[in-house]
């Protein structure tokens, strides 16, 4: 381990980056993003609350500092929690417009 670390953030980006049999609304591309503890979504769009159930808990992880060569660092994606519709979704830091 070289000790590089991955730097969280307070903002954390969940989009949805594969659904094989859709059971509900989710589409690939969908997305919603926490910032501190305020979630949003875009207009008009909704996600799925068992799929929120699995992936909130892993936001707050997100939102620390992480060794490079964590699992969410190195594969950032959590499956939720249908196995036959198969949706998964990617977990990312990402930074603010005003952070230099």
């Amino acid at each position: 381990m070289t000790g590089a670390i991955s730097h969280g953030s307070p903002r954390v980006r969940v989009t949805v980056v594969r659904v094989d049999k859709p059971r509900g609304t989710a589409r690939v591309g969908d997305w919603f993003e926490v910032d501190g503890s305020r979630m949003t979504l875009p207009d008009g769009q909704a996600f799925c609350p068992y799929a929120l159930s699995v992936v909130l808990p892993i936001i707050t992880m997100r939102q620390h500092d992480l060794p490079a060569d964590d699992w969410l660092v190195r594969k950032p994606l959590i499956c939720g929690p249908d196995a036959e519709e198969n949706l998964v979704m990617r977990v990312e830091a990402i930074a603010r417009e005003d952070d230099d």
